[in-house]
């Protein structure tokens, strides 16, 4: 659908700069549209000259300043949002926490704000910067007071500067909106996209949705789709425009971007089953070579003429570790002397461990791991393993191979 400017732009007047809004969406993935939109500062001067929002906020010289900013952006924002069709939208507003520590605001600005735009509380998602206050009782306060009043909280720019996850804990924001430093990196990182994964894990532990922000290409779409985020912002799906429209588009940007995910998950899943086809096969030679001699002293001589191979070990079937590892020569004439203490699996237990577990609930059947990190060296890792019944006790037979991330 076309843009078409807004009717009846609302503008705002800040020493001699006129304000006015953009919006830039924010998509679900799994609703393939638009669930909200994020109100962003747009000012010129009488000569047309247009200023970054970043510039502006720093013209306030003194807190009453920057509170009367704050709320002409927050009234700016409403009533723009206010005049187009966005009933089943959200509104996301930036909230400047500083200028509130000293100013202490009275509770009826929003309240007023709501009568005068004929916007609910339901749709208002207040952003806050969680590092820009150190007094934690007051900054609870303030998001009490917020949800109060019925908005939605969102913890902005997680993942930049000193972010931790106890503001998280304590705070219990709607929606963390995670910085766009994080999904570069992750796009040009394999362990730093795992690294996102688990981060965004986290926060859906603790109750929070999860928004990717600065999006701004298929790669990083891509990344954050694979890392189980909720919503999506950035350049790669729209720009900020002052007026708002029903996008189509997003809908097939979202599906081209989950096709590309099973296209490439797909490829990784036949890359991983060609990785191990011949190495499976030793593996599975030298199972037999146990089950028939019964002894593990020569377990692995095969195995270890593949540089991937770089122990094995065997474990009775409620996990304990039988005897010592086999490391092969290769991993040995490399050793990291700093991951001595935790080298040796004699008298371990490994039942927690996924491999172990799968091996034993399937027997005579052939395993393999994901790729994850062991704990014996401190480098990723996969594990083959398979459970066989020689007599009548039942062993785990495992072998672990190297993984290279990139």
């Amino acid at each position: 659908m076309a843009e078409s400017p807004p009717i009846n732009e609302h503008t705002e007047f800040f020493q001699d700069l006129t304000l006015s809004s953009a919006f830039q969406p924010i998509i679900s993935i799994a609703h393939r549209r638009a669930v909200g939109f994020e109100g962003l500062l747009r000012a010129k001067d009488h000569n047309d000259n247009h200023y970054p929002p970043l510039t502006v906020l720093q013209l306030p010289a003194n807190t009453a300043e920057h509170l009367e900013l704050d709320r002409l952006c927050r009234q700016l924002h409403a009533n723009n949002f206010s005049k187009q069709n966005n009933a089943d939208k959200w509104l996301f507003l930036n909230l400047n926490t500083q200028c509130l520590v000293m100013e202490k605001p009275d509770i009826g600005f929003m309240q007023i704000l709501f009568e005068k735009t004929g916007l609910q509380a339901n749709q208002i998602v207040i952003e806050i910067l969680e590092s820009e206050i150190d007094d934690r009782d007051y900054l609870l306060k303030i998001i009490a007071h917020f949800r109060q009043l019925g908005c939605l909280i969102a913890i902005d720019d997680f993942g930049a500067g000193h972010s931790n996850f106890d503001r998280i804990w304590e705070l219990q924001p709607d929606i963390v909106k995670i910085d766009r430093s994080l999904i570069k990196r992750a796009a040009q990182s394999v362990k730093v996209e795992r690294m996102l994964s688990g981060i965004i894990s986290l926060i859906h532990e603790a109750g929070s949705l999860v928004i990717i922000e600065g999006i701004e290409t298929e790669k990083e779409a891509l990344v954050a789709v694979t890392s189980q985020a909720d919503m999506l912002q950035g350049f790669y799906f729209a720009m900020p425009k002052a007026s708002i429209s029903d996008n189509s588009n997003f809908s097939l940007q979202i599906d081209h971007v989950l096709e590309q995910q099973h296209q490439v998950k797909a490829h990784d899943e036949q890359k991983l089953q060609s990785w191990f086809e011949e190495i499976k096969r030793v593996f599975e030679t030298e199972l037999f070579l146990f089950c028939q001699h019964g002894s593990f002293d020569e377990c692995g001589k095969e195995l270890f003429m593949d540089e991937r191979a770089v122990r094995c070990n065997l474990l009775d079937e409620k996990g304990y570790q039988i005897g010592a590892s086999r490391h092969s020569p290769h991993y040995k004439a490399n050793l990291d002397l700093r991951f001595v203490p935790v080298l040796s699996g004699t008298d371990s237990n490994w039942s927690h461990r996924h491999y172990h577990l799968r091996a034993i609930q399937t027997p005579d059947v052939t395993q393999i791991t994901r790729p994850y990190l062991s704990v014996t060296g401190s480098h990723m890792c996969v594990t083959l393993s398979q459970a066989v019944v020689i007599g009548d006790t039942t062993y785990v037979v495992c072998c672990d191979l190297d993984w290279l991330d990139e």
